[in-house]
């Protein structure tokens, strides 16, 4: 053991021996769920709460929704803060007992928080990009499908259908589930012989883009992929139509841009683009009970986020249901791994971990349109 986990190990242990975790009965299982309802990652994290809360009253008014189990389910903000993930899920982990952690929201996150999960044998279930958090040991899932996978259908459609000739890159540098993105986008587009005319990085917290809408535009590319938070990536387009963007230019971008912040921040800019999406409510007819119900209890339709968190939550119940007489978070963590081929609203209609614990759903290619989604 390196010195670095054993200084990690000994922290946990001595605040694990300091809490005195609630004992829960046998028939209850204990959730915690950390994810950013403020900062940067809200845009996910306030859908995300709502779809769970939304399974989460589902399956306690069905007799089965957890195989007879109880289950308490407790929330909690991180802030879009890696520190305060770390404190939250430590605390959870060994004060609150919980049986299996839902969250945190980025790359960035998970990779901070997923040791201490790992190290405190909780299963831990993210909505992480980067297929690294998987390496981080068998304690940590994620419910995303990797880039290689969503992003990949994005990139085949602007080669196979816009036929660019060039294409001008720019992507988050201070998180690596944006820096894959770019990176499958990239490499499909120079496969296919499209010019990468420039690849530029900026920060989440950047909000004048005015030097790098200039260079956009001097550029002149048929084809512009940007991948970045949903305020920051309309932003960044807004900028680079009003320095006189091409309306014909192709635009792309990741998963972000089909959430309601992109549109309500976009606005005309963003009509047009091109995104990989998860969630298409009315795909399937679970995915439009979902819709309506979601419509009803909260007032607007629901984004890929809020799906994600309802799909969350109902992985999680499957697990319960299938982790045996004794629950605990070996058993879940095992139910979990064990997922195959459940009815879920995202993607195709059905979801399974492989053997590495990846996601697989299949992915939707979508643009904004008459500021809605419809596919091209």
């Amino acid at each position: 053991m390196k010195p670095a986990r054993i200084a990690l190990a000994g922290a946990l242990a001595a605040l694990a021996m300091a809490a005195s975790p609630p004992q829960a009965r046998a028939d209850q299982v204990r959730i915690g769920v950390v994810v950013a309802q403020t900062g940067t990652y809200a845009f996910v994290g306030a859908p995300l709460v709502n779809g769970i809360r939304l399974a989460l009253d589902e399956l306690r008014a069905d007799p089965s929704g957890f195989g007879g189990h109880e289950v308490e389910v407790i929330f909690e903000d991180n802030r879009s803060d890696k520190q305060e993930a770390i404190a939250l899920i430590t605390r959870l982990a060994t004060a609150e007992g919980v049986d299996l952690i839902i969250g945190p929201i980025a790359t960035s996150e998970a990779m901070a928080a997923g040791p201490v999960a790992n190290e405190l044998q909780v299963p831990m279930f993210t909505t992480a990009t980067s297929p690294a958090v998987l390496e981080i040991g068998p304690w940590i899932f994620k419910s995303t499908e990797t880039a290689d996978a969503y992003m990949a259908p994005v990139a085949m459609h602007v080669v196979e259908v816009a036929k660019p000739k060039t294409c001008f890159l720019v992507s988050i540098r201070d998180n690596e589930g944006y820096v894959r993105q770019r990176n499958v986008f990239r490499a499909i587009l120079e496969s296919h012989g499209v010019g990468i005319v420039a690849d530029e990085t900026i920060l989440a917290a950047d909000t004048d883009f005015t030097a790098l809408a200039t260079k956009i535009v001097d550029a002149d590319p048929d084809c512009l992929f940007v991948t970045a938070p949903p305020e920051t990536a309309a932003n960044l387009i807004i900028q680079a139509r009003q320095a006189g963007l091409r309306p014909d230019t192709v635009i792309a971008g990741d998963s972000g841009m089909g959430s309601q912040k992109f549109l309500d921040a976009g606005g005309r800019a963003v009509e047009g683009v091109l995104f990989p999406a998860s969630f298409v409510a009315g795909s399937n007819e679970l995915s439009a009970r979902f819709a309506a119900a979601y419509q009803a209890r909260y007032g607007s339709a629901p984004d890929l986020w809020a799906a994600t968190g309802y799909t969350m939550m109902q992985v999680v119940a499957n697990a319960i249901r299938n982790a045996g007489p004794e629950i605990n978070r070996e058993t879940l963590r095992a139910a979990m791994a064990a997922t195959r081929d459940l009815p879920v609203v995202l993607g195709q209609g059905r979801l399974s971990f492989d053997e590495n614990r990846v996601p697989h759903m299949g992915g939707i290619v979508m643009q904004i349109r008459d500021g809605a989604w419809v596919k091209p």
